[in-house]
């Protein structure tokens, strides 16, 4: 009798140390994310502290807000001008184009890099909030991968397109996936399926995940697939379909062409070269059997964890390593590649780690995992910072000044030395519209004529050329008689290692 009248209260109190525990767990995840997470902002403050970081001439940033600023100045990306990426970014970068008519685009686009640090937070805080479920060991490991990956940090001061895309993914993630299986509410995975959608109009290999995510809700159709992909077609139709209706065509030719276009062979971006980046290696001084061997140990941490452990993968597990899996894959597949590019595998290779880990390690070597793990993001983050700390970028702003006068129609290879410098607007009509000038010439490979006609147009127009490069070495189709133009109406300044054509009389 005495063990039947006590057996509730037993059971009453191991309820209440398991609520204990949880709430435990809870808040320790939630130290080590917000810790993390201040860590990533730290570090991009620190980043736009370098010299000329924050008003300086960075890599395709330019490119990207310059289409913003174009579209809010009444140009149709695709019709107007080339632009070789969706008008995902176009569109969020919008409130900082229509900044730019009050304080002109070099202020406005300085505005926009203060947003880096948000960025990199809020991704190291989806990171967590979706990897959380599987242990402090799995969130300290996926956070701290995520707040320290080098191309990931570089990609915040150049391009951004990566970046923006893995808080896009993340969020979508966070929002149809709750724990280790899919969200209860179909309005969650309809809103998921919307994020995911506009993360493709961001960067198209975004399709990757999203696809992952439609093939592991295909079991329950009406439950999942149909919310899903609702929110997938609203999220993709809904904001491009203006662009498309407005010049079918020029979408198809720009977006699609140009990306298939990377694709071939020729000059292609050696493998280990692309592995190091992808690990880490490259950063850290190591060369290509470094990097070879640093991929090939971290395929054997993920294929022993799934091994050893004889528990099925939950859908959020097979979420993490399908998609892992295709990103890696898509990584080797262009010809073109640039360090940024593996920006977009680290918040899943982070995931990988870190449900490969907590299925590797049991309760007690977990607490090991986590004095040995901040140890390993330290020596991580410290080369980052060192590497941070020789980084610098020219702000060309008093050279230009000195040249070009301020509404002059101006061209340029290098739309970086015109955003800011605030001559990417000219204040007379006809004035040339491109924005990206290697994209223009791609998009138009097939076409060399046009390819000619735009570029003749954008010189005839030009008052001011800006480069670092004589414009007979640019990027763009050989024409004799457009360098004959050239010629015969420019001519040529160096002013502090740029280049510039000034039109005569």
């Amino acid at each position: 009798m005495s063990r039947v009248r006590f057996a509730p209260a037993i059971a009453s109190r191991d309820a209440v140390t398991r609520v204990r525990v949880v709430k435990q767990r809870t808040r320790a995840t939630t130290v080590i994310i917000a810790a993390a997470a201040l860590t990533a902002a730290g570090v991009t403050f620190y980043q736009l502290s370098r010299p000329g970081l924050l008003f300086g001439a960075t890599p395709d940033i330019s490119a990207w807000f310059g289409g913003s600023i174009r579209l809010v100045h009444g140009s149709l990306p695709y019709r107007d001008f080339v632009l070789t990426q969706p008008p995902g970014f176009v569109l969020l970068a919008s409130p900082f184009a229509f900044l730019s008519e009050w304080v002109g685009t070099r202020d406005a686009l300085a505005a926009l890099r203060l947003c880096t640090p948000v960025i990199a937070a809020a991704t190291v805080v989806l990171t967590g909030v979706v990897v959380r479920h599987r242990g402090r060991a799995a969130t300290l490991i996926a956070c701290g991968v995520m707040a320290a990956f080098p191309a990931e940090l570089y990609a915040l001061t150049s391009g951004l397109l990566e970046p923006v895309v893995d808080l896009l993914c993340l969020a979508g993630a966070a929002l149809v996936f709750d724990g280790a299986g899919f969200s209860g509410s179909s309005r969650r995975t309809a809103i998921g399926g919307a994020v995911f959608g506009f993360a493709v109009l961001v960067k198209l290999p975004a399709v990757l995940p999203l696809a992952v995510v439609a093939s592991l809700c295909v079991p329950q159709v009406r439950r999942r697939l149909l919310p899903f992909a609702g929110g997938v077609v609203a999220g993709i139709a809904i904001p491009v379909a203006p662009f498309v209706v407005a010049s079918p065509g020029g979408f198809v030719r720009d977006v699609v062409a140009t990306q298939l276009g990377r694709i071939p062979a020729s000059g292609r971006v050696p493998l280990p070269q692309r592995l190091g980046d992808m690990t880490a290696v490259s950063t850290a001084g190591g060369g290509d059997a470094a990097a070879i061997a640093a991929a090939v140990v971290l395929a054997g941490i993920v294929i022993a964890a799934f091994a050893v452990s004889r528990r099925r993968p939950s859908s959020f597990e097979w979420f993490v390593l399908a998609s892992t899996a295709a990103v890696a894959v898509a990584q080797v597949g262009p010809a073109w590649y640039y360090e940024q590019y593996a920006a977009f595998f680290a918040p899943f290779l982070a995931l990988t780690l870190g449900i490969s880990l907590a299925r590797l390690l049991d309760e007690e070597k977990s607490r090991a995992a986590l004095t040995v793990a901040p140890a390993v993001v330290a020596v991580l983050l410290a080369n980052q910072l060192a590497f941070i700390h020789r980084e610098s970028a020219r702000d060309v702003a008093a050279t230009v000044d000195a040249v070009v006068p301020v509404g002059g129609c101006t061209l340029s290879d290098a739309p970086k030395y015109l955003v800011t410098t605030n001559r990417f607007i000219a204040a007379a009509p006809g004035c040339t519209t491109m924005t990206d000038p290697q994209g223009a010439t791609l998009a138009f490979a097939n076409n060399q004529a046009a390819s000619l006609a735009m570029w003749r147009s954008a010189f005839v127009h030009a008052d001011y050329v800006v480069t670092e490069t004589p414009v007979d070495d640019w990027f763009m189709p050989q024409s004799s008689a457009l360098r004959a133009y050239v010629a015969a109406h420019f001519r040529a300044v160096s002013a502090d290692g740029l280049l510039f054509y000034v039109r005569n009389g």
